[in-house]
């Protein structure tokens, strides 16, 4: 993506004509986005509404997002070109309006008892002094830009042997092996600051749960970039491949069992609510395709069937492009604070 790209969007088509009749397009955590993505939309929108004086033509859009949460993610870029790709740099900037929100509505919205409400309201303005900056020490080596904040010690769980477990039977409760219902599954989950720790949590997780399960394993595929690609497959062998693993492509050995809750990690079809981050939890596993429940959203305890797709994965690392076949899918008892927020 460049300065002068535009959207593949053409005058007199269906979807040019789709733009002209919206009223206002909304999109959601801006922040996460590079912000020649929206400059990118300004100029398709302008040549389609056949206006260049007004940003996005004149037409009305919502952006929607927190900059005290995770930014985009800029693989192997400096801080300062990653902040530079930041909306608020943007020659759009100036012409936003910004409005604040001002009440916690899971706070408002929740029943709790009046204890658990008055420690969940002053963890939550916790939570919003530290994105604040108003918390912490400055740290000696980079005073600037970072601060150590000390956990409260309520938050904290011991460093002992068995401390993840305690995590696991604090977030779903003592009798999860045993029963766990749509609901529990739908409200609670893990975050973790990794892919790694979260597949980590989620393989133990799994592993404690009794009952069969089933083992789907992925096929790939190498294609390869460029000439003298004869000897490709004797330098990486199965092996290799299988152990490889990239974000948001599934992992070679999938371990799955019935009633487990699972994460979308593609668009599928949006219309039956199969999103990429959709939540469900599986009914039935068969050979080649997985039965599950949507536990979230408008289409909320629908039945659907999940076939394997390919994923493919380009890198300037790698010699070839990268092709697994796998359920696009991932156990999601935890997940990363960043597929959370989405």
């Amino acid at each position: 993506m460049t300065q002068t790209t535009s959207c593949n969007i053409k005058k007199k088509t269906l979807l040019g004509n789709l733009l002209k009749e919206t009223s206002i397009i909304i999109w959601d955590e801006s922040p996460m986005s590079d912000r020649r993505c929206f400059e990118c939309l300004d100029r398709s929108i302008r040549d389609v509404l056949d206006c260049d004086t007004n940003p996005f033509g004149g037409a009305s859009i919502l952006f929607g997002g927190d900059f005290r949460q995770t930014l985009l993610v800029c693989p192997k870029s400096t801080r300062a070109s990653t902040t530079y790709l930041t909306l608020p740099n943007s020659y759009l900037s100036p012409y936003f309006k910004i409005y604040k929100l001002q009440h916690n509505m899971r706070l408002v919205t929740s029943n709790p008892e009046t204890s658990d409400r008055l420690s969940t309201t002053t963890f939550a303005q916790w939570i919003l002094d530290i994105g604040n900056v108003k918390l912490g020490v400055l740290d000696l080596d980079d005073p600037k830009n970072t601060k150590w904040v000390q956990i409260q010690e309520p938050l904290l769980i011991t460093a002992v042997k068995n401390s993840l477990h305690d995590l696991i039977h604090f977030v779903y409760g003592n009798n999860f092996l045993q029963t766990s219902s749509l609901i529990d599954l739908s409200i609670k989950a893990i975050d973790c600051p990794t892919n790694d720790t979260a597949d980590e949590v989620n393989n133990l997780i799994t592993d404690m749960i009794s009952g069969d399960g089933r083992v789907y394993i992925s096929s790939h595929i190498l294609q390869p970039n460029g000439k003298h690609t004869s000897k490709l497959e004797g330098l990486y062998p199965v092996e290799y491949l299988n152990h490889l693993s990239f974000t948001g492509i599934p992992p070679h050995t999938l371990k799955l069992k019935i009633n487990t809750p699972i994460m979308l990690l593609r668009n599928i079809n949006q219309k039956e609510g199969l999103c990429n981050g959709t939540r469900l939890v599986i009914s039935q596993l068969l050979p080649s395709i997985i039965e599950a429940t949507i536990m979230k959203g408008t289409c909320i305890g629908k039945r659907v069937y999940i076939p394997q797709i390919k994923f493919i994965h380009k890198s300037t690392d790698l010699p070839f492009s990268f092709i697994r076949k796998q359920f696009p899918m991932k156990v999601c008892y935890a997940m990363t604070i960043n597929k959370s927020e989405g």
